[in-house]
């Protein structure tokens, strides 16, 4: 491994996840807070939408055109100029030009995820070294929702300023990134090249189909988890949301580090299986934590996250890394991203946002055995996944296979 090239890696990962979480953690509370609560759900299906339109184009152009560090690098300042706007359309009600404004941060962001996936790729071997440089990325997030928690901003737009400064120190600091040229660069460019068709190719295989088809499904209790948490911690009596979600945070460095160790020895499919049930467990604690005096079941439920998360999306990203041609790498990231921050965020925002605005009708304790029902809604998709993944996914990248691809001795 070379030290000083993955050091660098590891802080762009902090800081892509900092401001992530500095925008992104707390949104829905913030909304709440200033009267837009129906909106959350709009919110966060124009952050799907906005998945589906950006990533697997860049990816195609970073696969072919430009190299990924410097256009990973304009789309941060960009972002960074538009997230100023965000306070105030906030502070003035203006739902359509929040909603807008929150949409083009989508678009701006989300292939930015991908591309810091892609360039980790590049430069490292993905099984052995990606859930160590990942792992950062937790603690930014962790650092942004202490930070956020800990100077009462939990529901204060003050973190959309937060994001746009670290958006812009990360838009610098890209620059400076290990090169990652095109892949892809020289060849013609043709209709199949514009529409992205080599990455969607991979569909015509069985068990990224159904790898994909499954993490789809599972995007409705990340979505429920992502877009309500902070509003559920709240009406718990927990003042300091933003700071108690990091508890789950926390949880998730344990598993990281294991990751690759649970990986190598296990496979992809009992590793997968693993982080799918999870979201079951962790559902179902939530419910029972709405009508029982013991908060217990709700620290469990949040230390979850890092198996939940690690072990199904970080080992998603690693088996799309294995499955693709190094030409398309970067755009079929994308379709991974796009397949779950994008269709399937999107979709789940549809079923999320209207069970919410169905199922928690009351105001404070009151709500409390309303939002048992909305949690146990989301354990049920997330078992329906489960099951498919279990009946259907073959691990066809087998246990030697990973393990001879440890060995290979980065360039």
């Amino acid at each position: 491994m070379d030290f000083d090239r993955t050091s660098r890696l590891m802080v762009m990962m902090f800081m892509q996840y900092f401001m992530q979480g500095a925008w992104g953690m707390t949104m829905s509370l913030v909304l709440s807070t200033h009267g837009m609560a129906s909106n959350i759900g709009t919110a966060s299906a124009l952050l799907g939408l906005s998945t589906i339109l950006s990533p697997l184009f860049v990816g195609m152009v970073a696969d072919r055109f430009f190299a990924s560090q410097k256009i990973m690098a304009i789309l941060h300042l960009i972002n960074a100029a538009v997230m100023l706007f965000v306070p105030h359309l906030i502070e003035t009600h203006n739902t359509t030009m929040t909603l807008s404004t929150i949409f083009l941060v989508g678009l701006l962001y989300n292939p930015t995820g991908v591309l810091a996936n892609s360039i980790s790729f590049k430069h490292i071997n993905g099984e052995k070294f990606f859930p160590i440089v990942r792992v950062f990325g937790t603690f930014g997030f962790i650092a942004a929702g202490i930070l956020i928690g800990q100077m009462g901003y939990s529901d204060n737009t003050v973190t959309w300023y937060i994001a746009s400064a670290t958006s812009s120190a990360l838009g610098v600091y890209c620059f400076t990134l290990p090169s990652t040229p095109p892949g892809a660069k020289g060849r013609a460019l043709n209709l199949r090249d514009l529409l992205c068709l080599d990455a969607l190719v991979l569909f015509r295989d069985r068990n990224f189909s159904i790898l994909m088809l499954s993490m789809f499904v599972l995007m409705i209790p990340k979505t429920a988890f992502g877009a309500y948490i902070a509003v559920y911690l709240q009406t718990l009596g927990f003042d300091n949301a933003a700071t108690m979600i990091q508890v789950g945070t926390a949880g998730e460095v344990v598993f990281m580090f294991l990751l690759s160790f649970v990986l190598l020895k296990t496979g992809f499919k009992a590793t997968l299986m693993m982080g799918a049930t999870c979201w079951v467990v962790r559902m179902l604690f939530f419910a029972y934590a709405a009508v029982d005096a013991n908060k217990i079941f709700i620290l469990v439920g949040l230390v979850l996250h890092g198996l939940c998360w690690d072990f199904f999306f970080t080992v998603a990203d690693i088996y799309v890394a294995r499955k693709a041609r190094p030409e398309i790498k970067a755009q079929a990231q994308s379709v991974r991203f796009i397949v779950a921050n994008g269709v399937g965020a999107m979709f789940a925002s549809v079923i999320c946002g209207p069970v919410f605005n169905r199922t928690v009708t009351l105001q404070g304790a009151q709500a409390l055995p309303q939002w048992e029902h909305f949690w146990i809604y989301s354990a049920i998709f997330a078992a329906i996944a489960s099951g498919f993944l279990f009946t259907f996914f073959k691990d066809d990248l087998s246990r030697a296979k990973t393990l001879s691809a440890v060995k290979v001795v980065e360039p």
